[in-house]
């Protein structure tokens, strides 16, 4: 899907040293200093950079709280190895040809070296998109979906997975294998034919929208099922509902694949359709990595609680004497010392309860009768009460 192919409207310059199309009248080319939006993408990258990278932190810290690394978890960490990849690619173009340049004012033996840059990136968004996704089905199932059982929560995810995994897999072997020679795929001077990927581009983004849709309502189904208190179901869905997110960027990344197609200045447009696609994937990461900030959070004030009980339990007591009165404030001082300590030690096996699942894991009423009703699991979905 690099912007360029074999539709006949589209025309390329003439000279090497020319403009890369032709530029519309009253236009005149600028390659010295052509306008563009360099400073913008700059800033977004380095902020999309900053939450994703907060994201994988929190996640891993999560993990190291656990003392478990999880399946999501090592998708999750090889998901962010292939973003930071993917956001040095545009920084890359950045500091060289720059970002929503037109094409009259980008000269034509520049404009091959500028597609492979967008080719690189969209393979690797494929990846990503794979990566990311499966995690956090991965990381749905292990919330939703009790330990050994197979309901319709755990196949609908499993088959969202694989038909999405199949489905991208199958978008990188037609990029890879769209253009003969190779080289075509991002050198429109080589001679040789390619397929027309920019139509493909729109029915991509379109079933990718579809895709995020069914994720962000996986959970919301199932939450508004639970037997629980509506202003716990409230705050899970909350929770869970960050995916609309991805959802909102998909869509603008459909309405960036429509603009592509239709235009000629495709250098500009596809400019557009890389940073919805980032956007998307850093939807996905948070999306990803919320659940776990919740755990983190609580973790943290639980340990200065703890902190503040020790200190409590371990201060001097002062001792108020009165005239006749001694004894009584003796017998006092010590009963106070001993409901401080057993505050410090509730406080202490507290810290320890702490150590669950990043999430608390959520009885799934599929059934007229749940299989699971023992008190435990109430007691960690009542960890949502802050809700």
């Amino acid at each position: 899907m690099a912007p360029v192919n074999e539709n006949p409207e589209y025309s390329l310059g003439k000279w090497s040293d020319g403009p890369a199309s032709p530029p519309p009248d009253d236009i005149i080319s600028n390659f010295s200093n052509p306008p563009n939006k360099n400073a913008l993408v700059r800033a977004v990258l380095i902020l999309v950079l900053i939450i994703t990278s907060i994201c994988v932190l929190v996640r891993v810290y999560s993990g190291l709280l656990l003392k478990k690394l999880t399946v999501p978890d090592v998708l999750g960490i090889l998901a962010f190895a292939l973003y930071v990849t993917f956001v040095n690619l545009f920084f890359e173009l950045v500091n060289s040809y720059g970002w929503f340049i037109h094409m009259w004012d980008l000269q034509l033996k520049d404009f091959p070296a500028v597609n492979q840059v967008y080719f690189e990136g969209l393979l690797i968004y494929f990846g990503l998109l794979i990566l990311i996704k499966s995690a956090i089905l991965l990381e749905w199932i292990s919330i939703f979906v009790p330990a050994g059982t197979h309901n319709f929560f755990f196949w609908i995810s499993w088959s969202i997975m694989a038909i999405h995994a199949l489905f991208y897999i199958s978008m990188i072997i037609l990029e890879l294998t769209a253009c003969s020679p190779f080289e075509k795929t991002w050198n429109p001077l080589v001679s040789g034919k390619c397929l027309d990927t920019m139509s493909i581009a729109v029915i991509m983004s379109t079933v990718n929208l579809i895709f995020d849709v069914l994720i962000f309502l996986l959970p919301q189904k199932v939450i508004w099922g639970l037997q629980m208190r509506s202003k716990k179901k409230i705050g899970l869905s909350i929770l869970f509902a960050v995916g609309i997110l991805a959802c909102v960027a998909a869509a603008f990344r459909l309405a960036a694949s429509l603009e592509f197609y239709n235009s000629r200045d495709t250098s500009y447009t596809f400019s557009g359709l890389a940073l919805w696609c980032l956007a998307e994937v850093t939807c996905g990461f948070i999306v990803l990595c919320g659940p776990s900030a919740l755990n983190t959070i609580r973790h943290l004030q639980i340990q200065q609680l703890a902190t503040r009980m020790r200190f409590w339990a371990g201060s001097p007591v002062r001792k108020f004497t009165s005239p006749g009165g001694s004894s009584r404030n003796s017998i006092s001082s010590i009963t106070r010392k001993q409901s401080n300590s057993s505050l410090s030690q509730k406080s202490l096996d507290h810290e320890e309860y702490d150590t669950i699942a990043m999430v608390p894991w959520i009885p799934v009423s599929h059934d007229s009768n749940p299989p699971y009703t023992q008190p435990e699991y109430a007691l960690k979905t009542d960890e949502l009460a802050m809700f």
